[in-house]
């Protein structure tokens, strides 16, 4: 077995719109974090939310080059409520970021601003022939944010924390417009003065300012290249599209309305026929209480941002988060209470956090966590949360993405289940998503329903729900083949003298985790684990470097993935991440589906790279 993929490229091999990048070796991990023009350069893809899309680039730089100031930076998003909060922002961070190592300018009035720029096809016949085209009954209309470009930094953060950012498919589809726009002028009006003015030869070549190495390009030549990419790399996928196993952008609703459904547990005769029903635990759940948004890290903020509209106050982060969960926490609203071991004493520093709150009329608005939790696999005890929850009228927040709906049962104990679809419930890895689930029967729920209305937005770009559509109709299927091969991977990982420990919910805090387990036979431990080994870093490098196997961002995938995690995630803060177990040395495994007698062959040989001690 060996899956391994070229440094930079798309992961899985030849993917269009992958979520992940190779990076194949530990110190190709450190050498991109240092900013190592030997990785930077190769680089073809990333997860969106940390790499801008090369579709995304083109069309920052076509916006750029109709709008911008010399020496401004852009960033665009799918809606106007987007585009002002990251200048809201900026303006926020920028004093409160700003020190020696990043000295950024203080924005004056109106500095920092919107603008719009509208896709809208000048031929409607021409457009009509596109399956989009014919789907879309008004332009398209993204919104630009345009500020100094040494505030860049601040408007990349806002854009990789909140996951609001515009998908690489909805860009091509808007250069795809600017495309047949720009030759429909040309054949009618080859002459005239506009024609030579067109788009592409006002290009000044400005980068686009979304990473070092990228220079800049002419809207006609970015897409030219991205047409040409997708032809070579895409053969299979537009083969299977036109055998129908996509259906039409046309009915994207009514594949939202599938998704929620499917979310929700509330499916047709038919999906249940086909074995794909999952029992939620909670009466009275149904698909209208379930938010479908562009990306996990959405379904955090949307949540925050509801929760900070209707009863305002700091929040309480409970265990180690995924990154930008706390980061959303902190940078967002008035701070967060970090309890980052979520275990024994965490318990009862929370429980004077929230009597004190009260004492002082400061109510804590939510408790965060995540069940299991990334990358150390912990698991909460809920029933504990939960009753401190009510004592205090706080809400309760549980991320699912770990452990997913289809092993464990978190929403009977939650006010709010959020997701990240992108992983499991996608498995492709070629599709963003989130979503976020209101349990009907907490006392919340009503003002919830009410708070989510005044922030909420639909921005899933018609393709991405056509594809997450697609990848899902399998996720109740594939899970109990992933859980039964992590299971068989972790157990002969703790057998191994040269691993120190694996993390894995079977293992780690295994009581609270059977709490929520579902009772069928179908259900388990989930496929994420990670372990850490005798040696250290050298041996979580020799580890690493010879696992056959496909490495880079992300997990939750149908084929096996795995990442130093900690290098990739908090390189920055090394030394603050191993204070809560978060070690440099950990490597993050995601199983897939092979077969299992190969995959048990892939990490003995891995394990036997590891020098004795």
């Amino acid at each position: 077995m060996n899956s391994q993929v070229p440094l930079g490229e798309c992961v899985p091999a030849s993917t269009r719109y992958a979520v992940s990048v190779s990076l194949p070796t530990w110190q190709d991990n450190v050498d991109y974090e240092l900013g190592a023009p030997r990785v930077l350069e190769r680089m073809v893809s990333g997860y969106p939310r940390f790499f801008i899309a090369k579709p995304v680039q083109a069309l920052v730089t076509l916006v750029k080059d109709r709008f911008a100031l010399p020496n401004e930076a852009a960033m665009v998003f799918p809606s106007l409520a987007c585009a002002q909060r990251c200048v809201a922002f900026i303006y926020d961070q920028a004093p409160k970021q700003h020190s020696a190592e990043l000295a950024y300018g203080l924005p004056a009035p109106g500095q920092v601003r919107v603008v719009q720029y509208v896709a809208e096809p000048v031929n409607k016949k021409a457009a009509a022939l596109d399956a989009i085209g014919r789907t879309l009954e008004s332009p398209i209309t993204i919104y630009c944010v345009l500020l100094p470009a040494d505030l860049f930094p601040l408007a990349k953060q806002y854009w990789q924390h909140t996951g609001n950012g515009i998908s690489a498919r909805l860009a091509d589809y808007c250069l795809h417009i600017a495309r047949v726009n720009e030759e429909y002028e040309q054949e009618v009006r080859p002459y005239s003065p506009a024609s030579r003015g067109s788009a592409a030869q006002r290009s000044k070549g400005r980068g686009s300012g979304y990473h070092r190495k990228t220079g800049g390009v002419s809207p006609n030549r970015a897409t030219d290249e991205i047409q040409s990419h997708e032809t070579g790399i895409e053969a299979d996928a537009y083969m299977e599209e036109r055998f129908g196993r996509n259906c039409d952008p046309k009915h994207a609703a009514e594949m939202k309305a599938v998704l929620r459904r499917r979310i929700a547990g509330a499916l047709s005769e038919e999906e249940q026929k086909q074995g794909a029903q999952v029992e939620r635990g909670v009466t009275g759940l149904t698909s209208d209480d379930v938010y479908l948004v562009a990306t996990g890290m959405s379904a955090v903020y949307y949540t925050h941002l509801a929760l900070l509209g209707m009863r305002g106050g700091k929040s309480v982060c409970f265990g180690f988060p995924y990154t930008d969960t706390l980061k959303i926490l902190e940078k967002f609203g008035p701070g967060a209470y970090f309890l980052g071991h979520g275990e024994d004493s965490d318990y009862d520093e929370l429980e004077r956090i929230l009597e004190r709150h009260a004492k002082s009329q400061d109510p804590i608005q939510a408790i965060f966590t995540e069940c299991p939790s990334n990358p150390l696999l912990k698991t909460a005890d809920l029933s504990r949360l939960r009753d401190l929850a009510d004592l205090h009228s706080v809400a309760l927040v549980v991320d699912e993405t770990i452990g997913s709906f289809a092993n464990v049962d978190v929403l009977s104990w939650a006010d709010v289940v959020v997701s990240s679809l992108t992983k499991v419930f996608s498995g492709d890895s070629n599709v963003m998503g989130g979503s976020i689930v209101l349990n009907p029967n907490r006392s919340l729920y009503s003002p919830l329903r009410a708070a989510m209305t005044t922030v909420f937005e639909d921005l899933m770009w018609c393709e991405d729900a056509v594809f997450l559509e697609r990848n899902s109709r399998d996720f109740m299927k594939r899970v109990p083949g992933i859980n039964r091969n992590a299971l068989a991977v972790a157990e002969l990982l703790r057998t191994s003298n040269k691993v120190a420990q694996v993390r894995y919910p079977k293992f780690t805090t295994a009581d609270n985790y059977a709490r929520i387990m579902r009772s069928t036979s179908e259900a388990g431990y989930g496929g994420l684990l990670s372990v850490e080994f005798v040696g250290g870093e050298s041996a979580s490098q020799a580890f690493y470097d010879n696992l056959a196997c496909c490495k880079g961002p992300s997990l939750g995938t149908n084929f096996t993935l795995a990442s130093p995690y900690t290098i990739l995630a908090h390189f920055t803060e090394l030394e603050w991440a191993a204070k809560y177990g978060v070690h440099a040395d950990l490597v993050r495994i995601s199983i897939g589906l092979e077969p299992l007698d190969e995959l048990l062959a892939m990490f003995q040989a891995a394990l036997d790279a590891i020098p004795s001690a």
